[in-house]
């Protein structure tokens, strides 16, 4: 997203809570002639600035650069990493930074006529490869519990044929 969009976005917000440009300039501590200057993409708006922007418009930051979550997405999120055990939670979080690093790659080049160079080319393998493997352990655990709870509904005589 370029700066002519990130301060597009800043002005909607500001509008969309009501606030004029003297209002928002009182909260920041600049001049109206300063917010007017940002919104009109004539000067960068600071990272320190966008942060106190997103605060008083009630605005995650992801808002300003054209990501938009549902309201909850982010907590949702955190909450159900924080319900894991330190281990498990430590996985979780390695295995989206995968996720994340592979898509980046992929997305790097997709439609591009620019080509991987041959460092790329193997980043990305070594990274699809470390995925894989951890996607083969959650899958061996995962049919573990799962035969476990087979073997225990047998014996209470449950049973499961068409399941």
């Amino acid at each position: 997203m370029n700066n002519e969009e990130i301060a597009e976005r800043i002005k909607l917000a500001r509008k969309e809570r009501g606030f004029t440009q003297s209002e928002l300039a009182e909260l920041l501590n600049r001049t109206p002639s300063n917010i007017s200057d940002i919104e009109r993409s004539r000067v960068q708006v600071s990272a320190v600035d966008l942060y106190l922007i997103s605060q008083f418009l009630n605005k995650p930051i992801e808002y300003f650069y054209g990501e938009e979550f549902r309201e909850n997405d982010i907590q949702d999120l955190v909450a159900v990493i924080r319900k894991q055990p330190p281990e498990v939670r430590k996985e979780s979080i390695r295995i989206t930074k995968m996720l994340l690093a592979m898509q980046q790659m992929g997305d790097k080049f997709q439609g591009d006529d620019k080509k991987p160079s041959i460092e790329e080319i193997q980043e990305f393998f070594t990274s699809f490869i470390t995925f894989a493997k951890n996607v083969n352990e959650i899958n061996d655990k995962v049919n573990k519990i799962r035969d476990m709870f087979i073997k225990s509904l047998k014996e209470q005589g449950i049973d499961l044929t068409g399941v």
